[in-house]
């Protein structure tokens, strides 16, 4: 049943094309069988007019069977001219999808997954997928289809030799249908060990220092080597019913031809058909056969993707990040609730835990000036981090309610919150891109004029133009070819350029050393009374810029 349900959706992913992608299957296969049809019954006429000494008939049958086959071939174009088109509409719907829907999950979801189950839902679970459309359903529905094209002028020309096939291939359908589900089985496990695979590569690529340096890294190798083999066995499990399905497949085969060749020349002596309707059936019958028992090859292999497919559609299934977390809450006037004397940012006793047996912030106040700025500090685990995952509304409040710019969060959608506010971590992360381009990630349209004055404001241009092709130089994967001062300082040059009224800073120098320091603290000095800047910093010398000190118990 759950397959039949994924494969409803399959369909219905799909929309307005569905009809027209399964045209397409249909006269492809169609098609293609009733060639195969023109073909014998062509063999047929020529030798039963042979055989009566009717030679003047020939030329005139071959013309009338060349001009049908001529128009079948048209029909098998078109139909899989429409099919291919629909196949990779529908890829890319579905890859669409699965994108759009990634980046508007709640950022809980990515605390709690790791990035390796990601990779893996859109490496091989979405190939997976995608081949359903491309090659996987058309083979399954292909030889249903082109069986009962074949079916119909077998059946006319001998029906006892047509049933006896019949026969001898449903006993091999039953055979391969008895793998379907050991198949279906190992194509789940091989998903799972696939997603554990990547988790564990993702692990060592992200965290190479330390896989060298400690013997846990060691370990994570030995684990990926161990994930890698069971992997390796659970492939051959499948490889080797695959394996099973084609020698029983090319066993029946000769079978069949040989039960062919001996009801055929029964049938023939004893009168019941003739030469010619024989020599139709035996041209019929190869591509019959094989098609028949193709149908039992690609069934298991159709049901092994579509376990795939329902890992796509479960992860389809998470809920997305609502455009207000308080859709209940409110007000009919919405912004009209601005109250210009209100504080730029305001926090009035705000309670959030992420755990309910441990409360972290309770009746958690604070209030901020236009222009002002803020020092956040605490112990470590007090919930710093987590005020800053408020204020950019990664998270709902549990209690309490906070303002930006005089406007209640429960008036402001989470995307009019995120553009009032630049946002600089403490590990900044940057796309492997120019540092031009990277910068220009706070704004878009903006100018290399503009790009390269935040970057003065943030003493950031001149190291960038002792780099070897100044802006112009690609910052490698996660900003490796610069240094934590540097990666920090164009994160808040791409900050400045945002030009948002509140920039809040989660640690920005925490890992810094002394003259990387002096230099971001340089770069904050240059926002002070034009910004609203909160800061969660611990170290005195980033504590000592702010206008007051905010402590969090």
């Amino acid at each position: 049943m759950k397959q039949w349900s994924t494969f409803k959706q399959i369909m219905q992913a799909m929309g307005k094309h569905c009809p027209a992608y399964l045209l397409g299957i249909f006269f492809m296969s169609t098609g293609w069988a009733a060639f195969s049809v023109m073909t014998s019954i062509l063999l047929k006429n020529v030798v039963d007019a042979a055989q009566a000494a009717e030679v003047n008939k020939i030329p005139l049958i071959i013309v009338g069977n060349v001009l049908g086959g001529i128009v079948i071939l048209l029909i098998y174009r078109a139909g899989a001219i429409v099919y291919n088109v629909e196949a990779k509409r529908a890829h890319g719907t579905i890859c669409k999808k699965v994108f759009h829907h990634e980046v508007r999950l709640p950022y809980e979801y990515y605390e709690k997954h790791h990035s390796g189950e990601f990779i893996s839902k859109l490496s091989y679970d979405l190939e997976k997928t995608g081949s359903i459309y491309g090659s996987r359903l058309r083979r399954t529905v292909a030889p249903i289809l082109q069986v009962t094209v074949y079916l119909i002028p077998m059946m006319i020309l001998s029906p006892q030799i047509t049933l006896c096939l019949i026969g001898v291939n449903l006993i091999m359908l039953l055979i391969n249908g008895l793998l379907i589900g050991p198949i279906r089985k190992v194509s789940g496990e091989l998903s799972r060990t696939n997603s554990k695979m990547t988790e564990k590569m993702s692990n060592l690529l992200q965290g190479m220092e330390q896989a060298r340096m400690y013997r846990a890294g060691v370990q994570t190798v030995d684990e990926f080597v161990s994930e890698n083999e069971t992997y390796v066995k659970q492939n051959d499990k499948k490889i080797i019913y695959t394996a099973v399905l084609e020698s029983c497949s090319n066993g029946f085969d000769l079978l069949c031809a040989l039960a062919f060749l001996m009801l055929g020349i029964y049938f023939v002596q004893s009168g019941q058909t003739t030469l010619g309707s024989l020599t139709a059936i035996y041209s019929l019958y190869g591509t019959f056969s094989f098609q028949f028992l193709q149908l039992g090859r690609y069934l298991p292999e159709l049901i092994g993707c579509l376990v795939n497919a329902r890992n796509i559609f479960e992860f389809l299934e998470e809920k997305e990040e609502p455009e207000n977390w308080y859709p209940d809450r409110v007000t009919d006037d919405g912004m009209n609730k601005v109250k210009p004397e209100t504080p730029m940012l305001k926090l009035d006793e705000i309670e959030f835990y992420y755990r309910e047996d441990k409360p972290l912030l309770k009746d958690f106040s604070m209030a901020v000036e236009k222009g002002e700025s803020v020092a956040i500090t605490g112990p470590s685990g007090c919930g710093k981090t987590t005020v800053s995952k408020l204020l950019l509304s990664l998270y709902p409040l549990l209690g309490g309610e906070w303002f930006l710019g005089g406007s209640s969060c429960y008036d402001l959608s989470n995307n009019e919150i995120r553009k009032q506010i630049a946002y600089v971590p403490q590990e900044p992360y940057l796309f492997n891109e120019s540092v031009r381009e990277n910068i220009r990630i706070g704004k878009p349209d903006a100018t290399d004029a503009e790009i390269e004055n935040a970057a003065k404001l943030a003493y950031a241009h001149d190291f960038i133009m002792q780099l070897e092709k100044g802006y112009d130089t690609n910052v490698g994967e996660r900003g490796n070819n610069l240094s934590g001062g540097q990666k920090q300082r164009i994160a808040i040059a791409r900050a400045i350029l945002k030009d948002a009224p509140v920039i809040l800073l989660d640690e920005a120098t925490s890992a810094l050393d002394n003259e990387s320091e002096r230099l971001v603290n340089e770069a904050l000095k240059q926002m002070k009374n034009k910004k609203t800047v909160v800061m969660i910093a611990h170290r005195p010398s980033t504590i000592a810029l702010a206008d007051k000190v905010c402590a969090v118990e």
